[in-house]
């Protein structure tokens, strides 16, 4: 319902008590309270519906229904610089940590790789000095036939053990020449050239040989 207001009084009156207050308030004129609209003598009986009423009743609902188009566009707005600085910087951090994990797994690999690598190449060494342990002799170079390995075999024990057995020479050198690292002779080649090699050592004249 409209609101008035007395200019002579300032009294505030709903529409009803109009009349009756202009009888008894002289000089009485009345102003709309929400349009604001001064109306002389009865003019204000035709003022039944008060428009400002009815616009703050629709800008209420404006408001209302534009509150979440707001909300979108304060979400769509331009990132301040600092906004964008603190993304920058953790999308940096988050990118470094993975970078870093990788780092590290690759020089575990790395570390891994050395390891086996320097296992083999000890595992080759071993095999190396265990081949010179059994052959006895330097094994840098091999004859290239039986009866030349087998005299070198030969003087060395000969050397090494002076009056070694004859049935004790041939055990020795056989197994010398066929467990080389670098023979490539079959073990009954060997044993059918140890006689020829005997023969070749002590016409050399540094084997002596006992009877076993």
């Amino acid at each position: 319902m409209v609101s008035f207001v007395c200019n002579y009084c300032q009294a505030t009156l709903k529409k009803p008590k109009l009349d009756q207050h202009a009888q008894r308030c002289y000089n009485a004129t009345f102003s709309c309270i929400d349009c604001n609209t001064d109306f002389v003598g009865d003019a204000y009986r035709q003022h039944t519906a008060c428009m400002t009423e009815e616009q703050k009743y629709k800008n209420k609902m404006a408001a209302k229904n534009t509150k979440k188009p707001a909300a979108i566009a304060a979400s769509a707005a331009p990132k301040s610089t600092v906004d964008q600085l603190k993304e920058k910087q953790s999308q940096a951090t988050s990118d470094v940590a993975p970078t870093e994990t990788a780092t590290k797994k690759r020089k575990h690999e790395k570390s891994d790789e050395s390891a086996t690598s320097a296992k083999e190449e000890k595992k080759s060494k071993d095999k190396s000095a265990k081949g010179q342990a059994v052959s006895g002799w330097d094994d840098s170079a091999l004859p290239a036939t039986p009866a030349g390995a087998l005299t070198s075999a030969i003087t060395f024990v000969c050397e090494n053990e002076p009056g070694v057995a004859f049935a004790d020479l041939k055990k020795k050198c056989v197994k010398m020449v066929t467990k080389h690292p670098k023979c490539t002779f079959s073990k009954s080649d060997v044993k059918d050239e140890f006689a020829a090699a005997v023969l070749a050592a002590l016409s050399e004249g540094n084997v002596t040989l006992t009877k076993c």
